[in-house]
C-alpha cells in the first residue's frame, strides 16, 4: 500500500469532500472509508487517496459531477436509482474494510452489464485476485445481486479490498458481504502441494473425492472444485452416504478459475444404453440429506444424478450431455433442481420413481436430441417420467412444483409405425402436481402425456408435439388450465392428433389451440367417466379454412362458454399477430389477436 493518505470522508478531510454547486452536499456523503465487514459498501464511497493509490481511472475527469467531482472515478445515477460506479476495463476501486470476526465471506456484486458477460476480480491486502464472471442483466437500468461462487478468506482487522474492472461494460452499486458458516476445501484435478485441501496451493486431487466428500466435509463445510476436465479409467463420482444439518447443510461447488468449469467425462455410450460401463451416476446420494450442490457439469454417465432415500438437497448449475438419464431420484422429499439442463439424452431428462414429494424443477430444460435425428433414443424417451410406484400401495410422487421447465425433442418411432416420445409424462398415482411458465416442444407423441390427479397449468405452452395437451385426469376435481397455448400439433402416425386431447375432466380458461392438425380439440371415451371438457373465455382456431373444431366420441362433455370459435367451414378463421410453424417464445405476443377487441385466449406473460 502507499503511504499516502487514505481513509474515509470524515471530519478530518472533510475538505476533500466539499460538493460542487447543484450536486449532493457533503452531510450526504458522510461516512465512507472503513467499511463493516459483514455489510454492505456503496462503490462510489471507494477509500480517500487519489489516482493510483485508491483507485486508477483511464481519464482525470468525473464525467457526470454527482457525486465526489474532485475525483476521477465516473460517478453516474439513472432515474431515483443509487448512485453507480460506470467503470472500464482496467480500471479498479479500493475499499478499507474492518472485519472483527475471521472466516469464510461470501461476497455479492449489485451491478449491470447490457448484454453478454462481463469480468471482473476481487483482490485483498495485494494477494493474487479473484476472477468473477457476472452474466448480463438486459440492461444499464436493470440491477442485480451476484453471489461470488468462492468465498473471500479473512482474518480480523483491517484490510484492503481491490474490485477492478475487467471486461466488459460494468455499473456497479454495491458489494455486499456475509461470513459463512464452515470450513472451506479446495480440489483440483490432480492436487497440489501437500494436498490437504486446505487453499488451492494446497489442494485435494481427484483421487481424494470421496474422502473428501464423507470423512472431510463436516456440516457446514464447502469443497471447491476447480475447473477443468476430470477424466479416467475408472471415471470419478460423487458418492454422497453423510449429511449436513438444516442449519448447515454440506456443499459442493464447481469454480471457474479461469478455464472453465469442472467437466466430469464417464464412459457410458449410447450404442450400449443399458450399460453403466463403470459410469454409473456423476452425484450419487444413498441416504443422504441437507447437500447443496452447483456448477458441475458431466457427459457419458448413465445417470447425471441418482438419488435414493435422500432429502433436503439442492442442486443447481448442473449440466449434463451424452447421458441415459439425467435426474434419476427414488423415495426423496424436500429437494430442488434448479438452473440445470440435460441434452443428449436416451431414455429420461428427468425420471421420478418410488415416491417423490415436494420437489421444485425451476429454469430447467432438457432437450433429448437436440434435433439432431442421428440421436439414438430409446422407446418411451421422456422429459419428465413421473412413474407409478412398484408397490399399489405406496403413495404416488406429489407436491411437484415444475417452473420455468422446457422439454424438447423426445422422439422415437417404433417398430409397428407408432411415434411415442413425450415432454411431460405423468402416471395415476401422482397428485398435487404444478406446472408454470413451462414449454413442451417438438416431442413425437404427447407435448404433456399426463394422467395425475387435477393437475394445475398457467402461462404453459406446447407446439408441435403430436397431441399438445393429452389430459386423463379420473379425479372427481378437474384439471385446471389457465392461458396456455396449444398449436401446430403434427400429424405424426395414424393415431389422433390434438391441441387439447382428454379423456378426463378438464376446465380450460383464456387459452388458445390454433392450428392443430385433426381438431383442436379431441375428447374419447375410453375410461370411465368419459372425457368432460369446459372451455371458457378461450380462441380455437384454424389458421386457414376450419374444420371441425372438436372430435367428439359419445358420451363425451365439451362446453364452450365466452369463446371465439372458427368452427366448420363457413367459420372465420381468427387473425394472429405473428403465428408462425417455428415458433420457440419470440416475438412473445405471435399469437395475441390482431383485432384488440378480442380479449379472449392466450397472452404472454412478461
Amino acid at each position: 500500500m502507499s503511504s499516502q493518505v487514505r481513509g474515509g470522508c470524515g471530519a478530518f478531510v472533510l475538505a476533500l469532500c466539499v460538493s460542487a454547486p447543484g450536486v449532493v452536499s457533503a452531510a450526504e456523503q458522510l461516512p465512507y472509508g472503513a467499511n463493516a465487514f459483514p455489510g454492505a459498501i456503496k462503490a462510489y464511497d471507494f477509500d480517500q487517496g487519489g489516482e493510483g493509490v485508491a483507485y486508477h481511472d483511464s481519464d482525470a475527469v468525473n464525467a457526470y459531477q454527482y457525486y465526489r467531482p474532485g475525483e476521477a472515478v465516473d460517478i453516474g445515477v439513472r432515474g431515483s436509482g443509487d448512485y453507480e460506479v460506470r467503470g472500464s476495463p482496467g480500471e479498479w476501486l479500493e475499499y478499507t474494510i474492518d472485519v472483527p470476526t475471521g472466516g469464510r465471506y461470501e461476497v455479492s456484486i449489485t451491478y449491470s452489464q447490457p448484454s453478454g458477460s462481463a469480468q471482473v476480480s476481487l483482490g485483498l491486502d495485494g494477494a493474487a485476485p479473484l476472477p468473477v464472471t457476472l452474466p448480463a442483466t438486459g440492461g444499464h437500468g436493470t440491477f442485480q445481486a451476484y453471489k461470488v461462487t468462492t468465498p473471500l478468506e479473512v482474518t480480523p482487522g483491517r484490510h484492503v479490498l481491490r474490485f477492478s474492472f475487467v471486461g466488459g461494460d460494468v455499473y456497479l452499486r454495491r458489494l455486499s458481504s456475509a461470513l459463512l458458516p464452515g470450513r472451506s476445501f479446495y480440489l483440483s484435478r490432480s492436487g497440489a502441494g501437500v494436498k490437504d485441501g486446505s487453499s488451492w496451493s494446497q489442494a485435494f486431487s481427484a483421487a481424494q473425492l470421496s474422502t473428501a466428500l464423507n470423512q472431510t466435509l463436516a456440516a457446514g463445510d464447502t469443497l471447491y472444485v476447480a475447473g477443468g476436465l476430470y477424466e479416467s479409467s475408472t471415471p470419478y463420482a460423487f458418492n454422497l452416504t453423510t449429511s449436513g444439518t438444516e442449519a448447515l447443510p454440506k456443499k459442493v461447488v464447481g469454480v471457474d478459475l479461469g478455464s472453465g468449469p469442472p467437466v466430469f467425462k464417464g464412459l457410458w455410450t449410447p450404442t450400449d444404453p443399458g450399460s453403466s460401463n463403470k459410469s454409473y451416476a456423476l452425484i450419487r446420494f444413498t441416504n443422504a440429506h441437507y447437500w447443496d450442490i452447483q456448477g458441475l457439469s458431466a457427459e457419458g454417465y448413465y445417470h447425471g444424478v441418482r438419488a435414493d432415500g435422500s432429502s433436503h438437497f439442492q442442486l443447481s448449475q448442473l449440466h449434463f450431455t451424452r447421458v441415459r438419464e439425467g435426474f434419476s431420484l427414488s423415495n426423496v422429499s424436500q429437494a430442488k433442481l434448479l438452473q440445470s439442463d440435460v441434452s443428449r439424452y436416451t431414455k429420461r431428462g428427468i425420471r421420478l420413481g418410488e415416491t417423490v414429494s415436494e420437489l421444485l424443477v425451476q429454469d430447467f430444460t432438457a432437450d433429448a436430441t437436440t434435433g439432431d435425428s442421428s440421436w439414438p433414443t430409446e422407446a418411451y424417451p421422456f422429459g419428465v417420467s413421473v412413474e407409478n410406484p412398484a408397490d399399489a400401495a405406496t403413495p404416488g410422487s406429489h407436491d411437484l412444483v415444475f417452473n420455468r421447465v422446457t422439454m424438447k425433442n423426445n422422439t422415437f418411432t417404433s417398430t409397428s409405425g407408432y411415434q411415442n416420445g413425450d415432454g411431460f409424462s405423468l402416471e395415476r398415482s401422482a397428485s398435487k402436481v404444478s406446472f408454470l411458465n413451462s414449454a413442451a416442444l417438438d416431442n413425437t407423441d404427447g407435448g404433456w402425456d399426463d394422467k395425475s390427479q387435477a393437475a394445475y397449468y398457467e402461462n404453459c405452452v406446447a407446439l408441435r408435439n403430436k397431441r399438445n395437451f393429452r389430459l386423463w385426469n379420473d379425479n372427481a376435481q378437474p384439471t385446471l388450465l389457465h392461458n396456455v397455448l396449444g398449436a401446430y400439433a403434427q400429424k405424426r402416425d395414424t393415431y389422433s392428433t390434438a391441441g387439447l386431447w382428454s379423456q378426463g375432466y378438464v376446465e380450460v380458461y383464456d387459452s388458445t389451440f390454433f392450428a392443430n392438425e385433426g381438431s383442436e380439440i379431441v375428447l374419447e371415451n375410453n375410461t370411465t367417466p368419459a372425457a368432460r371438457v369446459k372451455l371458457v373465455h378461450s380462441i380455437l382456431s384454424d389458421a386457414g379454412p376450419c374444420g371441425a373444431v372438436a372430435s367428439k366420441e359419445g358420451g363425451t362433455t365439451l362446453e364452450v362458454v365466452d369463446s371465439v370459435v372458427c368452427d366448420g367451414a363457413a367459420g372465420t378463421p381468427v387473425p394472429l399477430r405473428a403465428p408462425s410453424t417455428t415458433w420457440t417464445g419470440q416475438p412473445a405476443d405471435a399469437f395475441n389477436p390482431v383485432n384488440t377487441a378480442v380479449t379472449q385466449g392466450y397472452r404472454p406473460v412478461p
